[in-house]
């Protein structure tokens, strides 16, 4: 017993080891895509490939284009996100929030809508 609760503190350090992160790291896996850059064919279809929504939602820094992790939080949280932008910086949010989670806070409906209405966003041209 006295090897599992020392092997389950070490199995907790670790994971707590390799989740810290600098407050001045920045994000690698961003690959920026601008609004007016964005076209249909970038967003995907989650009915065909429900993965890629994750790599969608970093074509854009959400903290960056909100002014931090709270502002971006707040947005996604409150769901008042209503131009390309901020819709955007919601999915990202969402994407951030799937991926610290480990998948346990994923809400498929929600990302659905988003990548729905920027579809409609970007259909219609509407950029900002």
């Amino acid at each position: 017993m006295d090897e599992i609760t020392q092997m389950g503190d070490l199995v907790i350090h670790c994971s707590i080891q390799t989740h810290q992160t600098s407050p001045n790291r920045r994000m690698s896996s961003i690959n920026p895509i601008s609004n007016q850059d964005l076209q249909l064919d970038d967003i995907p279809d989650p009915d065909v490939n429900w993965d890629a929504w994750s790599r969608f939602a970093h074509t854009i820094n959400g903290y960056d284009v909100q002014g931090g992790f709270k502002p971006c939080a707040d947005l996604a949280n409150g769901g008042e996100a209503k131009t390309l932008t901020e819709l955007r910086c919601a999915l990202f949010f969402e994407a951030r929030r799937e991926r610290h989670s480990g998948g346990m806070s994923t809400d498929q409906s929600l990302i659905r809508e988003l990548l729905g209405a920027i579809r409609q966003k970007v259909d219609a041209r509407e950029l900002a």
